[in-house]
């Protein structure tokens, strides 16, 4: 069963905690973000609120994971990775078989296309 999309926290966020558990500290993972070091901090923050639960430890200057957030980080990876790869697999499809994949707009703008067919269909008769 999907989760709902409410309960997700943004893939921003996720990439955060995934380059701080990675490279140890938030500057680095500011760096390999292209973000600034607060940017990053207000991330990891935004997550902690989003899951309810502290995923940050801080030593000093620095900041480290809980060993729940460290395990979370190391699922969160695998997931960015699997990301990853489908997009790379998608985008190196052919372009005749990436127009065969089914589009859904909206589903106001379903409801507005379907409108504006049915009045062309009146207007025609």
């Amino acid at each position: 069963m999907p989760l709902p999309r409410r309960s997700l926290p943004s893939i921003a966020s996720l990439r955060a905690l995934e380059a701080l558990d990675r490279l140890g500290s938030a500057t680095a993972a500011a760096a390999e973000l292209s973000l600034t070091q607060s940017a990053v901090s207000r991330q990891l923050k935004t997550l902690e609120e989003s899951i309810g639960h502290p995923i940050l430890t801080r030593e000093g200057r620095g900041v480290r994971l809980t060993p729940e957030a460290a395990d979370y980080a190391a699922r969160v990876r695998g997931a960015l990775e699997q990301i990853a790869q489908a997009t790379m697999r998608l985008s190196s499809m052919p372009r005749a078989a990436r127009s065969a994949l089914p589009s859904c707009p909206p589903s106001g703008c379903a409801g507005w296309c379907r409108a504006c067919r049915i009045s062309r269909i009146v207007t025609r008769r």
